[in-house]
């Protein structure tokens, strides 16, 4: 439920034209934006798809390969949305985002299992 509310926020945000976006105060590098939005989207496809039993590097490798796509329609979407455009930079910026939440997510189960393994042996 949390990945469906947040991912909706997240493509509602992204359609507002620009006039009607919420300033971030201080200013912050759109990019960095994009990057952390994406980073939050990434962690949580890869919570769910855990919590539905899915392991391993191919999860990982189908959440990249969803979100980018996702991405890419993302950008090209906002083109007739007036203030905003495109860019090259910010599908980067996504696609860095979805690889760091993945990368968070594996850090995060492996040392869960490293912690559990700790205390197995106790």
């Amino acid at each position: 439920m949390m990945l469906i509310v947040y991912w909706v926020a997240l493509c509602l945000g992204t359609h507002l034209p620009d006039r009607m976006a919420v300033a971030v105060t201080p200013p912050v590098s759109d990019k960095l934006l994009h990057l952390a939005a994406y980073a939050g989207l990434g962690f949580l496809l890869a919570l769910l798809a855990a919590r539905l039993g899915w392991r391993g590097w191919r999860t990982y490798a189908a959440a990249l390969l969803i979100l980018g796509v996702y991405a890419t329609l993302d950008e090209l979407a906002q083109i007739p949305v007036p203030g905003r455009r495109a860019e090259l930079a910010d599908w980067v910026a996504d696609l860095l985002g979805v690889a760091t939440g993945l990368g968070l997510h594996w850090l995060a189960v492996s040392v869960a299992a490293l912690c559990g393994r700790g205390r197995a042996e106790k």
